[in-house]
């Protein structure tokens, strides 16, 4: 497998992954200013991640984190999909890429939404959604340690990687939502994920 790679990105879930299945891998850093061929093969919208296997290319972290998990059961990314902790974890993952990823997006590429327009208005908005959808998260970890109950599943890898980006509003989300730090922390002591995010994600945890 080729894993197409932007460390400190959303990219760092499916890294994570990789890790925890423990099969062997090659990364290719991408250069967003100069795309490979090979890069721009395996996914035509040139964003991250990508993966390419002898089966061919695959992109969108989410569909390539669930084809992971169906590939490599022994790995535990996802529960039984069938039970109340699979349709749990499916909810909070379909919930974090399809609901809070585009709020990121919102707040880093305000353009992207208002073209000329007021770009601050589009990241106050964006800061305020957040804090709103964190919370909803925050309130499923109240009775347990993971966001499908007991174990992890990739919608807890997708929060691990990307809540250090709370940098940008001033750390308001680990202010506000102690739990999700506690979350991250919890993700990162398994070894699959402490070796995908060394280097290059921090455990926030309550200092900032």
């Amino acid at each position: 497998m080729k894993f197409f790679h932007l460390p400190a990105s959303c990219s760092s879930a499916v890294h994570a992954a990789l890790k925890i299945t423990g099969t062997p891998f090659e990364i290719e850093t991408v250069d967003l200013a100069n795309k490979s061929e090979a890069f721009q093969a395996a996914n035509p919208l040139g964003k991250v991640p990508a993966l390419l296997d002898d089966g061919g290319p695959m992109f969108e972290g989410g569909a390539i984190n669930l084809w992971l998990a169906a590939k490599f059961p022994e790995a535990g990314l996802m529960p039984d999909l069938a039970s109340d902790e699979g349709r749990e974890a499916l909810k909070w993952l379909f919930f974090c890429y399809g609901t809070i990823h585009p709020i990121w997006i919102r707040l880093f590429f305000p353009q992207r939404m208002a073209g000329e327009g007021d770009h601050n208005a589009v990241k106050q908005l964006a800061h305020e959604d957040l804090k709103k959808n964190f919370g909803i998260l925050s309130a499923a970890l109240t009775q347990q340690p993971y966001l499908a109950g007991e174990k992890l599943s990739l919608a807890d890898l997708y929060v691990a990687a990307t809540f250090h980006w709370e940098a940008a509003i001033d750390g308001d989300l680990t202010r506000l939502f102690p739990e999700i730090a506690d979350l991250k922390s919890r993700v990162m002591t398994n070894p699959g994920v402490s070796s995908a995010f060394a280097g290059e994600i921090v455990d926030i945890g309550r200092n900032n």
